[in-house]
């Protein structure tokens, strides 16, 4: 059997001063994910490890973690021999691989992530063409992992003015929703859009590859919300 090596950032702000590295062996076999090796650690080495999972099927979004550098979710990320886990950025750690969450959930309630709409349908079920399904129905696999939040430097300095990628992302479901009646402009605005640089980051480390870049400046074309980008004014065409 080979045997594996983890190094995991261990940290609880309650009883430690500051965080520190510990690595622990365990059973490498091909098949195994990071969170199957957090697991072992868990129950076979370390019973005070901290981290969060719950479907271990890569739609609940808790078991996000940095793996061997790079975020990702624990339970979708292939393990390999040698690996290290630490929490995400952006966040406050609340121990070892758990970060607090309501750090980026903390201006959900502003962005009305419902059906808005004052009219009843003519008809259901709803006729909806199918390149607006298609917009929604990407933006609707965010399974709220943080990980493009954890890499966007606009969030890290701008975290008070800036919703961040993921929460963009949960604003296109419904912006993209032809059902929806609300002109959510001012939302936008309101989130800081415009303060987004477009280095596309976020993009680069979505397991689920949504594009929340692609979807920021989607919506700015959608509202027709115009910002500095690299020293010229973009004025997105707005689509109807």
């Amino acid at each position: 059997m080979t045997r594996g090596t983890v190094t995991i950032k261990r940290y609880d702000p309650e009883r430690n001063p500051g965080p520190r590295l510990e690595s622990y062996d365990y059973p490498f076999e091909q098949g195994m994910t990071a969170l199957d090796v957090a697991i072992y650690i868990y129950e076979h080495v370390d019973p005070t490890l901290g981290f969060s999972y719950c479907c271990c099927n890569s739609h609940c979004g808790l078991c996000g973690a940095k793996i061997n550098g790079k975020p990702g979710l624990m339970c979708r990320q292939s393990a390999t021999p040698e690996m290290s886990l630490e929490p995400l950025d952006n966040a406050a750690v609340i121990r070892d691989l758990i970060v607090d969450r309501q750090d980026f959930e903390v201006n959900q309630s502003a962005l009305r992530l419902f059906l808005d709409r004052s009219h009843l349908p003519e008809k259901e079920p709803e006729a909806i063409a199918p390149e607006d399904q298609q917009l929604f129905k990407v933006a609707s696999r965010c399974v709220e992992c943080y990980a493009c939040v954890s890499v966007c430097p606009v969030a890290a300095r701008e975290r008070h003015r800036f919703l961040g990628p993921a929460n963009f992302v949960l604003l296109a479901r419904h912006v993209f929703d032809p059902r929806d009646e609300l002109d959510r402009t001012q939302i936008a605005l309101s989130g800081g859009i415009t303060l987004c640089d477009s280095c596309a980051k976020c993009s680069l480390v979505c397991p689920h590859e949504i594009n929340p870049a692609k979807y920021i400046l989607a919506i700015g074309r959608k509202l027709a919300i115009s910002w500095e980008k690299g020293g010229q004014t973009a004025v997105p065409n707005r689509q109807d």
